[in-house]
């Protein structure tokens, strides 16, 4: 922008240069303010961009921590997991290993029972073999009513070991 002073007798117009000069002067002082007013609000601006950033850095460290504390409780977790899962496949082997050991023993005692049975059996038989034969060997006798056969049997104990 350029200004074009009239002419006076020695030189410039000083009348115009001063009216020339205030109003510059004034129109810089506004342009100033404005500046002032836009400096300001940057300013203001800028401290609450650096209490925002401060606030967010606050809350990212905040989440770093969280995310770190949420990590320690998933590898606790991992660890008490796989420790409970070890612990269940141990008891389940001991109660497996329990009921084979308590399987075997009612095996045991079943063929005992089964060895005692037919041990009964066996001697049962022979019990009744020899009341046949004590009853056939009477056919044989005179008819006496006062005489009944007895058979004497021997106690047997078996030995349960």
């Amino acid at each position: 922008m350029e200004k074009k002073f009239g002419r006076a007798l020695l030189g410039y117009n000083p009348a115009e240069v001063a009216s020339e000069i205030q109003r510059i002067d004034a129109e810089y002082r506004l342009k100033e303010g404005t500046l002032q007013v836009k400096i300001t609000a940057a300013e203001e601006e800028l401290i609450r961009s650096r209490e925002r950033i401060a606030q967010l850095e606050k809350q990212l460290n905040t989440y770093i921590e969280r995310e770190h504390i949420i990590a320690e409780v998933m590898i606790t977790a991992t660890n008490n997991a796989c420790r409970i899962e070890e612990e269940a496949r141990e008891r389940a082997r001991a109660m497996e290993e329990k009921s084979a050991e308590e399987l075997r023993e009612k095996a045991r005692e079943l063929e005992f029972l089964k060895m005692k049975v037919e041990r009964f059996k066996t001697e049962f038989k022979e019990i009744l073999d020899k009341y046949k034969f004590s009853l056939e060997e009477m056919k044989d006798l005179p008819n006496e009513k006062t005489f009944s056969p007895t058979i004497i049997v021997t106690e047997r104990k078996f030995n349960t070991n």
